[in-house]
């Protein structure tokens, strides 16, 4: 397949261009600034400059993939539109460019309803008021999604860290999951690109954890 990788000098973005080399796709690696995405260990990317912040520069890297994965991130807490505004250029290059696939990360603390009851509490007095604003932006980027014709995936993903991913990860579809953990990036990467292009995952949250 042919894959681009959007937010790829990012840890997890990273982590999916190197993964998809090792499976034998073709990988864009999409970055602000290219001269700073790293050395990979399975093969070498083809590259390509887009800013999400500016309308139209995702038409041409995105023309012709079969697959985009978007691994968006931000610095701080503060109140942003990176996320909702990634979505819409998103779609609109996707379904420009002719791709069948389209894969974004979100957060589980979009809906932590089924948690239990003292991790529910801890939830909503310490996570949702550290990363509200993440979160409002997050919500209208899956909105976006929902309202688009593009096939998607959106995965939601608890706290992040490195490692290597342990053999099989909780996940649920449509539903999220009945506590909360923590997720490697490489699991979220070995996630992602072991379900390119599947069929079962469009139009579908997909909550991931390791623990």
């Amino acid at each position: 397949m042919r894959i681009a990788v959007v937010g790829a000098t990012g840890r997890t973005g990273r982590l999916v261009v190197d993964l998809a080399l090792a499976a034998g796709h073709t990988v864009t690696a999409v970055a602000r600034d290219p001269a700073r995405l790293p050395h990979f260990a399975y093969g070498t990317p083809l590259t390509a400059r887009a800013d999400v912040s500016r309308p139209g520069s995702l038409h041409g890297p995105l023309n012709g993939q079969d697959a985009v994965v978007a691994t968006l991130g931000t610095t701080g807490r503060r109140a942003t539109t990176v996320f909702s505004d990634g979505a819409r250029e998103l779609t609109a290059a996707v379904r420009a460019g002719g791709g069948q696939h389209l894969v974004t990360m979100s957060s589980a603390g979009l809906d932590t309803g089924r948690l239990p009851f003292a991790q529910r509490v801890v939830t909503r007095l310490v996570v949702d008021r550290l990363y509200r604003e993440i979160h409002h932006d997050l919500a209208r980027m899956e909105a976006a999604l929902a309202g688009s014709d593009t096939a998607w995936t959106v995965v939601r993903v608890p706290m992040l860290k490195d490692g290597p991913p342990p053999a099989g990860p909780r996940v649920s579809y449509d539903r999220p999951l009945p506590r909360a953990g923590t997720a490697t990036r490489a699991t979220v990467a070995e996630w992602i690109v072991g379900h390119l292009g599947d069929p079962e995952t469009f139009r579908r949250l997909v909550h991931l954890a390791d623990d």
